[in-house]
C-alpha cells in the first residue's frame, strides 16, 4: 500500500463495503475549467493530477477538496481541506499503479470478455449486427478495446454520436481511434451520426 500511495494510484480490491462509485482520474483540463489554478499549482500533463469520487477531489489518499454548485449560470465554489491548501500537485506514476493492479485488471478483463461473449453467443442468430456506441470517453473507449478482443471485426459496428456540444480534443480522439482500429481490422465499420 505505501507503494501505491508514493504513486498517487489507487489500489483494486475484490470486493468493498462501500457504495461509493469508483475513483476516476481528473486531469489538468477539469482543474483548470473549474478555477483550480487559482490556488493550486500543476503542469499540464498527459497524466491524470488527482482522484475524484462524487465531486470530492482525493491526492495521494486524501482527501483535498469539493467542488458545489457550478451550472450554467453559477460558478463552482471549491471548499477545500487544510491538506488541500496550496497545493503543488505531480502526475500520478500510472506506470507503477497498474504494475501494483495488474492481476485485479486481468480478472476484470477476461470477466468482462466472458460477459460480451456470453452475451454475443445468446444473441447473434437475432440480430444482423452489434453496435458499441462510441463516445470519445474513457468507458466507451475500454468497451471497445474489449469487443474487439472478443467478436469477429464484421459482427459489430462503431457508432459515434456528434451532440454538436463535444469538445475539440473528442473529435481527435475519436479519429485516432478510428484509424487505429481500422489498420487493426480493415472489415470493421466505423459510423458517424450528427444530430
Amino acid at each position: 500500500m505505501n507503494g501505491i500511495k508514493r504513486q498517487g494510484g489507487v489500489i483494486l480490491v475484490s470486493s468493498s463495503t462501500s457504495d461509493l462509485p469508483s475513483p476516476r482520474p481528473v486531469f489538468y483540463e477539469e482543474l483548470d475549467l473549474l478555477g483550480f489554478y487559482k490556488y493550486w499549482e500543476y503542469p499540464k500533463s498527459e497524466e491524470p493530477l488527482l482522484w475524484n469520487i462524487g465531486r470530492k477531489y482525493y491526492y495521494f489518499g486524501e482527501m483535498v477538496a469539493e467542488v458545489r454548485g457550478g451550472n450554467i449560470f453559477e460558478d463552482p465554489k471549491i471548499l477545500f481541506t487544510d491538506k488541500g491548501k496550496d497545493l503543488k500537485l505531480k502526475p500520478i506514476d500510472l506506470k507503477g499503479m497498474i504494475e501494483k493492479n495488474i492481476e485485479p485488471l486481468k480478472v476484470l478483463e477476461n470477466e468482462a470478455i466472458d460477459f460480451i461473449n456470453d452475451v454475443y453467443k445468446k444473441y447473434k442468430e437475432k440480430v444482423d449486427y452489434f453496435i458499441v456506441f462510441y463516445s470519445g470517453g474513457k468507458d466507451s473507449q475500454v468497451v471497445l478495446d474489449l469487443v474487439s478482443k472478443t467478436l469477429p471485426p464484421d459482427e459489430y459496428i462503431v457508432i459515434f454520436t456528434d451532440t454538436t456540444m463535444e469538445i475539440p480534443p473528442t473529435y481527435e480522439v475519436y479519429e485516432k481511434t478510428k484509424e487505429y482500429y481500422q489498420k487493426l481490422y480493415p472489415n470493421l465499420k466505423f459510423l458517424y451520426s450528427k444530430k
